[in-house]
């Protein structure tokens, strides 16, 4: 089952959907961590898909969907859930979609730290962000994004960019959520690029004037859902479900 958003965007260029009630992960690759199927609280439907993250440095789960060779724009959302015990620490990593190169699906892969060439990759994440305990847990929505003018962090490396949900907007425990995002992607060597996210239906920051990408060898296609833990102090679990990758804009997606 799907909600009403979902159906009211099937006739915009849907690319790719999963309510997870085939009970399967056939449409989903690179497979790794704690992911079952559940039936426990769906969001809709019979079932949902639970991510669980173990004590540890660098502990979490990941699935991602490849939508080659790409497109360039996408609009995505999903429903998510968060425990009501959750609490990453100060970092986490939830869901991202990924800019890579049309010959290697891989290339936005393992990034981490390095600042994008124009032809190598880019990505940008929607997630959480606890600001070292200032917010409550989980945090406070947030792009988090590589781009090949986004600045030098500190140490000296290129960790991403946060981009702030302005006014801020808290991920609460608990309870269903469905977050969205859409991307726009520059004219190769401009800065016309485009990207904003919401949820619940609440926009929570639109940026303009980015510079994504050098030569069109880089498309958007790629979605992972992530809980990516950097010092988890705990077992942490969330759950996803409605998965929908539309290559426009959902009508309800106002700027």
């Amino acid at each position: 089952m799907l909600t009403t958003l979902v159906l009211g965007a099937m006739q915009g260029g849907v690319v790719f959907a999963d309510g997870f009630e085939s009970g399967k992960l056939d449409g989903w690759g690179d497979n790794r961590g704690t992911i079952e199927i559940t039936e426990q609280d769906p969001y809709e439907g019979k079932k949902c898909v639970q991510f669980t993250g173990e004590v540890g440095t660098r502990e979490g789960a990941h699935l991602v969907h490849w939508f080659m060779p790409g497109t360039d724009e996408v609009a995505v959302k999903w429903a998510v859930k968060f425990a009501d015990d959750f609490d990453q620490g100060d970092f986490m990593h939830l869901c991202a979609v990924g800019g890579n190169r049309t010959d290697n699906k891989w290339s936005s892969m393992g990034q981490a730290g390095k600042k994008p060439t124009g032809t190598d990759f880019f990505v940008t994440n929607l997630e959480p962000w606890s600001d070292y305990g200032r917010n409550p847990k989980p945090g406070r929505l947030m792009f988090y994004s590589y781009w090949p003018d986004m600045k030098k962090s500190g140490d000296g490396m290129y960790w991403g960019n946060n981009l702030l949900s302005d006014p801020p907007i808290i991920v609460p425990r608990g309870k269903w959520m469905v977050m969205s995002m859409w991307v726009k992607l520059n004219a190769p060597g401009k800065s016309d690029g485009e990207q904003a996210f919401w949820m619940d239906g609440k926009l929570g920051g639109h940026w303009q004037g980015i510079r994504f990408r050098d030569s069109d060898v880089l498309r958007l296609n790629s979605l992972s859902l992530d809980l990516y833990l950097h010092d988890s102090k705990k077992i942490n679990v969330c759950w996803f479900d409605d998965v929908v990758v539309s290559r426009q804009k959902f009508e309800w997606m106002k700027l």
